[in-house]
């Protein structure tokens, strides 16, 4: 009884590794392949001329919440 209970949870913890790995390497994958797609959109963009419309003027006395802020 004793040396299953052992291969049982020996296996477990293997199991556990397995999925830790499997999780590391999609990160790996997903996150540099998420980067790459958007700069690839980007510049896809950018070459058609299809840039987002900048008509946000910077006003130097407006807040980061749209207030009006008064500099004595």
């Amino acid at each position: 009884m004793w040396f299953r209970e052992t291969v049982a949870c020996a296996a477990g913890v293997i199991r556990l590794g397995i999925d830790a790995g499997i999780a590391l390497m999609s990160m790996a994958i997903a996150v540099p392949g998420a980067f790459a797609i958007g700069e690839g959109t980007a510049m896809r963009r950018a070459v058609r001329g299809q840039r987002p419309p900048t008509d946000t003027s910077v006003d130097l006395k407006a807040h980061d919440f749209g207030t009006i802020v008064t500099h004595r």
